[in-house]
């Protein structure tokens, strides 16, 4: 007598699949980010280019790495704010000096925006030949 031994089918759950599914699909959504990034718009302003007018001249902050300049003078970030406010049309230059932290940029630019700068621009670094 021949015994036929009957296989059973192994059956493959999909449930472990689609549980790795989902923590991939949550991973990617906490990873991921929906709002829109911060961007900086920058013009670089060159030297040589035309002098504007008067009621036009940009207001010159120079960015050292502990102090502030407003058009070649001394002043606190206080002061600097209220510049701004005091005119937000005008046009505002920065320039960095040499070995000044790209993080300290930014912070005086967030402070100028935020006493409402609209008109920022970067001027070129000078090199001497």
């Amino acid at each position: 007598m021949i015994v036929h031994a009957r296989r059973s089918k192994a059956a493959i759950s999909l449930t472990p699949l689609i549980d790795v599914v989902f923590i991939l699909l949550i991973f990617f959504m906490l990873v991921s980010n929906l709002q829109s990034t911060n961007r900086i718009d920058l013009r670089v302003s060159d030297r040589d280019s035309a002098p504007p007018q008067a009621q036009d001249r940009a207001l010159l902050v120079t960015v050292h790495r502990e102090a502030l300049q407003l058009d070649g003078q001394p002043v606190s970030l206080a002061q600097l704010r209220e510049q701004v406010v005091l005119q937000p049309q005008r046009r505002v230059a920065l320039e960095p000096a040499e070995g000044v932290s790209l993080q300290r940029v930014v912070r005086i630019l967030d402070q100028l925006r935020g006493a409402g700068a609209s008109r920022v621009s970067f001027l070129e670094a000078t090199t001497e030949e």
